[in-house]
C-alpha cells in the first residue's frame, strides 16, 4: 500500500497551536489531497528544523477548526503522532527532500520512493 508524505510549515507561534490542537494548516489548497493515514512532516522555518512523524486522522478539509490562526490557514488536517515524540529529520537527509533554494522552503509533497524511505527512517527505533 503506498503512503503519501506531505510537508506543512509552521512558525514558533503556529507550532504551539499545531501541537495543542493536533491540527496542521495551510493557506493554499494542497492539503485537500491528504487522506486519513497519510504521513506528515512539519517544517519549522524559523529554526530550520524538519520534524516528524505525524499521521493524518482525517482527510484534508477546509476550516476543520474555523477560527484557529485567525482564519489565515483554512486548509487543514487533523493529525496524531506516528512515533513516540517529534523527531528532527537528520540534516544529511534534508538535502534529498527537494528544498527550494530560492525560498528556503520544501515542496509540500514527496515522491513515493523518497517518502517511503523517510517514513522508515523516522519509524526506526532511536538510539
Amino acid at each position: 500500500m503506498k503512503q503519501a508524505l506531505f510537508i506543512f510549515e509552521c512558525s514558533s507561534t503556529t507550532y504551539i497551536d499545531c501541537m495543542e490542537k493536533s491540527l496542521f494548516g495551510s493557506n493554499k489548497p494542497w492539503p485537500l489531497e491528504i487522506k486519513t493515514g497519510d504521513y506528515l512532516l512539519l517544517h519549522h522555518y524559523e529554526i530550520g528544523g524538519l520534524l516528524g512523524l505525524w499521521q493524518a486522522t482525517s482527510n484534508g478539509g477546509r476550516n476543520l477548526v474555523p477560527k484557529i490562526w485567525a482564519g489565515k490557514f483554512p486548509f487543514q488536517v487533523r493529525v496524531k503522532l506516528a512515533i513516540l515524540k517529534p523527531t528532527e529529520v537528520p540534516p544529511k537527509v534534508l538535502a534529498d527532500l527537494g528544498i527550494n533554494a530560492a525560498t528556503g522552503r520544501f515542496e509540500n509533497s514527496l515522491d513515493e520512493e523518497l517518502a517511503a524511505e523517510l517514513i522508515r527512517a523516522l519509524q526506526a527505533p532511536q538510539a
